[in-house]
């Protein structure tokens, strides 16, 4: 797999189109394509919901790729600074009638993830997620 981005506007009918464009660029899906998936769905969708005041004012980028037999993506956006690694893992859920909701999206990505790394560039939030095959 050649390195390929995509731009996304702040909406979240782009999610389907980036969805489609993994596919195109991933080609046969399998586990690691649905972990991928999996946490570029949980953060794009989070950023388009959360981290702009004004939509019209935002582009998320994505770049995936490949390095030492691992697939990976970053992803830039221009909104709010959030670094989601500082999140603290949720609560256990030890039964549904205090279950909180929702919390749960950065924890999957956590176990998806060979590894995520954050940093804040140039005004900009950048995600970096890598997938090994075990």
């Amino acid at each position: 797999m050649q390195d390929t981005t995509i731009a996304l506007d702040v909406e979240l009918g782009e999610i389907a189109r980036m969805n489609a464009w993994l596919l195109e660029c991933y080609g046969e899906p399998d586990d690691l394509f649905d972990k991928i998936k999996l946490c570029l769905n949980e953060a794009v969708e989070n950023i388009i919901r959360y981290g702009f005041d004004e939509a019209s004012k935002g582009k998320i980028h994505i770049r995936l790729g490949t390095r030492s037999g691992c697939i990976g993506f970053e992803l830039d956006d221009n909104g709010r600074l959030f670094n989601p690694l500082e999140q603290p893992e949720p609560q256990k859920i030890h039964d549904l009638e205090h279950a909180q909701i929702g919390g749960f999206g950065i924890a999957l990505m956590r176990d998806a993830a060979t590894s995520l790394e954050y940093e804040r560039r140039n005004g900009h939030n950048v995600l970096k997620a890598w997938f090994c095959e075990p």
